[in-house]
């Protein structure tokens, strides 16, 4: 509680000094890998002669795993368009700070 009355105290006393520093924002990120390559077809399935029931199954499986990828590649990519937007909301308040600062100075 104290801590708390000291530092409204010296707000009010400094009501600039809240104002006087600026916090550059800082981004870094690597964009998400797409996921590797849509799985083919089996051939029985094209050929007519009809398909072993591990082939299908095994297709099965590489579509469902293909379809996790995607979805781990979506999430990815969203995240990063998130940190993007987040980054221009800090920058451009960081840039009001500044000039916002550079107008007190001569006030």
């Amino acid at each position: 509680m104290k801590k708390f009355i000291a530092i409204l105290t010296f707000l009010t006393l400094f009501p600039n000094a809240a104002k006087a520093f600026c916090i550059e924002p800082s981004f870094y990120s690597t964009t998400p890998s797409p996921p590797f390559t849509k799985p083919s077809v089996p051939y029985c399935v094209s050929s007519g002669n009809g398909c072993d029931e591990w082939e299908i199954n095994s297709y099965i499986d590489d579509v469902n795993s293909y379809i996790r990828d995607l979805q781990y590649y979506v999430d990815e990519a969203t995240s990063l368009a998130n940190k993007a937007i987040n980054y221009a909301e800090e920058a451009s308040a960081y840039a009001e700070c500044e000039a916002n600062e550079v107008r007190n100075q001569h006030e």
